[in-house]
């Protein structure tokens, strides 16, 4: 993610990104040499410190420095670096410094002693003449390399623009449209991935429909908006994968604030291709652990949209099946940023109980006092709502299944 000082924008009439063309044959040759470094550096198994010399001359050879510290930046974020060596650095200095204390008042001043003493624990004189602070950032040794081409690395820079800016904003306005259902589904699963606060409006009917998404910003928020502010920018190439979307975000970067407005036509490429690398790892675990354990619930993979009444949509976290019947249960899921959401999805609920949809709701969200008052106003639902810790778990989900399933069939 590129920092507010890597951002590059105009500011005629709001927040204006400024893209590159990725085609260029000198923003080509730049991305490559610096690749070419990371690469290098990775057969050489090099130090992050020495990595930062040689981009460094790279960078400031450059007319546009920020650009150029730009795709660094990217370069560093897709790096792993380890330690020098798997050992508790910090227990061992403290380990050896005590021994050579001590062998040093043994010494009495006699150099030539003291390196002998030294000599009588095996490694010591290598071990505090080379790698002692193997541990510290700039000695860490690089482990694995960016696998990305020079296009590659250009199209991520564009679409870090906008992304570095949305990490500013207090809410986001999106307008998406795809002729592939599926395509409309993986975005939907992407906003439930990154827990975004959104609400779905259902635009039209049949091929022209349309949704709008009202998306609140990391500003709107009281709480760990960092780890919410990532997650919004993390979202917006799932975005660009459609056909047709249209964003408004309302921007506050500092003093300065605006509008910043793109769609399809701003040309920008994102790299989510395989699906399946985005699930978060608890979803997976989930899955496999409810496939394991659960006999008589299979989950769906494909979760429906489910109308909500005044155009609004409903798109469920997961959506199971009881083998046997056939009945279907939706789940919907509520972290610590929803609870506004929570109380209106609550209110549907009573004015709908016919809908198939139970609700988690994160500890986070609702401690014990909060959990008690929701289910004292909402005596209806106490079978059909939830709370986890971070990620549901698969006996207290299959628990609830089984209690709304019954309810309904009874």
């Amino acid at each position: 993610m590129l920092t507010k000082e890597l951002l590059k924008f105009r500011r005629s009439g709001g927040f204006k990104p400024v893209f590159i063309n990725p085609a260029e044959p000198e923003r080509q040759k730049l991305a490559s040499e610096l690749i070419g470094v990371y690469q290098g550096a990775f057969d050489s198994r090099m130090g992050r410190g020495e990595i930062e010399e040689l981009t460094d001359v790279l960078i400031k050879g450059t007319r546009d420095q920020i650009f150029a510290s730009g795709l660094n930046k990217l370069l560093l974020d897709h790096t792993d670096f380890d330690p020098v060596r798997e050992i508790d650095y910090p227990a061992l200095r403290g380990e050896l410094f005590a021994f050579a204390s001590e062998k040093l008042v043994e010494a009495q001043g006699d150099v030539a002693r003291y390196r002998e003493l030294l000599a009588t624990r095996p490694g010591l004189i290598e071990f505090m003449a080379g790698d002692i602070y193997g541990d510290l950032s700039d000695n860490e040794r690089i482990s694995a390399a960016p696998k990305l081409t020079a296009t590659e690395l250009l199209n991520r820079y564009n679409l870090a623009q906008v992304q570095g800016l949305l990490i500013y904003a207090e809410s986001i306005e999106l307008e998406v449209r795809d002729e592939h259902p599926a395509e409309l589904r993986r975005l939907f699963k992407y906003l439930k991935f990154f827990r975004l606060l959104a609400e779905i409006r259902r635009k039209g009917r049949g091929k022209s429909v349309a949704y709008e998404l009202s998306i609140s910003g990391p500003f709107s928020l009281f709480a760990n908006t960092r780890k919410y502010a990532l997650q919004l920018a993390a979202f917006f190439p799932a975005v660009v994968n459609l056909a047709q979307w249209k964003l408004k975000a309302k921007i506050r970067l500092g003093k300065l604030s605006g509008d910043l407005k793109l769609d399809q036509e701003a040309g920008l490429v994102s790299h989510y291709r395989n699906f399946s690398s985005y699930v978060p790892e608890e979803i997976r675990m989930f899955h496999s652990l409810f496939k394991k354990d659960v006999e008589s619930w299979r989950i769906i993979g494909e979760s429906p949209f489910i109308d909500g009444g005044k155009q609004s949509v409903v798109f469920p976290d997961l959506s199971f099946e009881r083998i046997g019947d056939g009945v279907r249960v939706h789940l919907e899921l509520f972290h610590r940023w929803h609870r506004g959401q929570l109380e209106g999805r609550l209110e549907l609920l009573r004015e709908h109980p016919e809908l198939p949809l139970v609700l988690g709701i994160d500890r986070a969200l609702a401690d014990d006092e909060a959990f008690a008052e929701l289910e004292r106003r909402y005596p209806e639902l106490v079978d059909r709502i939830y709370r986890f810790r971070d990620f549901p778990g698969v006996d207290r989900t299959l628990r609830v299944l089984e209690r709304f399933a019954g309810e309904r069939k009874g």
